[in-house]
């Protein structure tokens, strides 16, 4: 399992594009680089940027409360958040009160402290980190992986006060993406703006993510990114047809990756970038 420097687990996540996002950057010369992800969920490949000193600043942006609370906890309230996450007791009855605490405040619009450490803890011994599923270990705990098998309290800390160190380069937003263009990232130098879009997808999203889109909604998504052509981005989606219609304007290219010399996982999502983008194969991003 590859190691990460965001504090989440996340469905989908695309900390193994780390690589290829910084290759794209540089490939495009962009300087003095600011790095967006309109639908951030565990920010992987943006923290690794920043921690890494690859790019100067960063957007993160969601839409969903949880995780805009998450996020605006791990920089404005970081010593309470890693006191909690030292001192809480990773047991069932936990669980089962964190679960509460994140159904009865999810669908608020303000921050909040509670939703913010629900959401983490939920993350955390939650199977494949999805927050709604159920626990690691089964609510009988009868497996062999129990449910502190994922909350190493240490390492979470760690890699918390790591990023709140950072804040001074990274701007959080709670919009809809499309709000997201339209009021912050077309006042942003093209020159210097790089964004990744990796809305939920087409077919599964509903299953995965809470604030998930109908047809409309990509459509209209879909509309908005293209006044981004003359900046620099990319976007990865579900291989659907409606997807394609959408985007049928761009070089549409499915991709894989690779993990080693030998293999690659199956290529399941399709990949295209403004006109403005230059890309080419580079480290596990393979293009078919």
């Amino acid at each position: 399992m590859p190691q990460t420097m965001t504090p989440l687990r996340y469905p989908g996540g695309k900390s193994q594009l780390a690589k290829f996002i910084k290759h794209t950057i540089e490939f495009n010369n962009l300087t003095d680089s600011i790095y967006c992800e309109p639908f951030c969920g565990g920010s992987g490949v943006a923290i690794s940027l920043l921690l890494r000193n690859q790019v100067s600043s960063i957007i993160l942006n969601d839409l969903d409360t949880a995780i805009y609370s998450f996020w605006r906890a791990v920089l404005t309230e970081t010593d309470r958040l890693t006191e909690r996450i030292n001192t809480v007791r990773v047991t069932m009855n936990t669980w089962h009160r964190q679960k509460n605490v994140f159904l009865n405040l999810r669908d608020n619009r303000d921050y909040s402290f509670e939703l913010a450490f629900a959401t983490f803890f939920l993350n955390r011994t939650n199977r494949s980190g999805i927050i709604t599923g159920g626990p690691i270990g089964g609510y009988e705990q009868d497996s062999d992986y129990k449910l502190e098998c994922r909350f190493n309290r240490a390492d979470l800390i760690k890699k918390i006060k790591n990023i709140s160190v950072h804040r001074e380069q990274i701007q959080l937003y709670h919009l809809d993406a499309i709000d997201l263009i339209h009021e912050v990232l077309l006042r942003q130098a093209p020159n210097r703006l790089f964004i990744y879009f990796d809305p939920p997808y087409y077919v599964q999203g509903k299953k995965l993510y809470k604030d998930s889109f109908d047809d409309e909604m990509h459509g209209s998504l879909a509309d908005a990114i293209h006044e981004l052509n003359d900046y620099h981005w990319m976007a990865t989606y579900d291989d659907v047809k409606r997807i394609r219609e959408l985007y049928n304007d761009l070089q549409i290219r499915e991709y894989s990756i690779r993990y080693s010399a030998n293999e690659k996982r199956q290529a399941k999502e399709i990949f295209f970038c403004s006109p403005a983008t230059r890309v080419e194969d580079y480290d596990k991003v393979v293009f078919e």
